[in-house]
């Protein structure tokens, strides 16, 4: 996914000389799909990374003011730099060439346990990814979003994207209850599930 607010607030977050780091390049990493279920695509190593290397790109997006931010529905996708003007970037609409937008978050405690990358932010004032330990080839990277991230993609996006399945399924259920003979009742049950669906997912909106 890569899918955090995915607003990254890490303790790491100081500017830091650029010079002190490795260097990687685009070709060092790909992304294809995440080895964490139901994150989709995630960002992977090609070659061997050693501690302390910035991945290729700083994270690419638009750039917001805190007015701007404070206007987003979805900040998922967006890191917090404080840079001047720009108080986020946000990478939701980004996704070619900007390969940082694909680093998955850890949540569970196993997940935790393989982070292998902290974000930080570098004298030229952009927000860069860089390993917190040796990283092989083939392994994905994973950051730590906090608590905080987990806390309100479950508020504001796990709950409406769980009540759209539930919605769709009710639909699929009534259509083909609507297709059969003699289940009136059925189809009155399924009816109203139906709208207190719809009218739960109106309220968490």
């Amino acid at each position: 996914m890569a899918k955090g607010v995915h607003l990254v607030r890490s303790a790491a977050m100081k500017k830091q000389k650029q010079q002190s780091l490795k260097r990687s390049k685009p070709s060092d990493v790909q992304v294809r799909e995440s080895t964490l279920r139901g994150a989709g695509n995630g960002l992977f190593a090609v070659s061997d990374f050693a501690r302390g290397t910035l991945l290729p790109v700083p994270y690419k997006g638009r750039q917001l003011t805190l007015a701007q931010f404070k206007q987003l529905k979805d900040f998922r996708w967006c890191f917090q730099v404080q840079e001047g003007n720009c108080w986020a970037v946000d990478g939701k609409m980004l996704k070619v060439g900007n390969p940082l937008r694909w680093v998955n978050g850890a949540r569970s405690p196993s997940q935790l346990r393989r982070v292998n990358v902290v974000g930080i932010k570098l004298e030229d004032g952009k927000a860069w990814y860089v390993t917190t330990k040796p990283v092989t080839a083939g392994s994905e990277f994973i950051i730590d979003y906090g608590p905080g991230y987990w806390k309100a993609y479950d508020e504001h996006w796990a709950k409406p994207e769980r009540l759209r399945l539930k919605v769709k399924n009710l639909r699929e259920a009534l259509r083909a209850a609507q297709a059969k003979k003699g289940t009136a009742k059925k189809q009155e049950q399924l009816q109203e599930m139906l709208e207190d669906a719809l009218d739960e997912l109106d309220n968490s909106l």
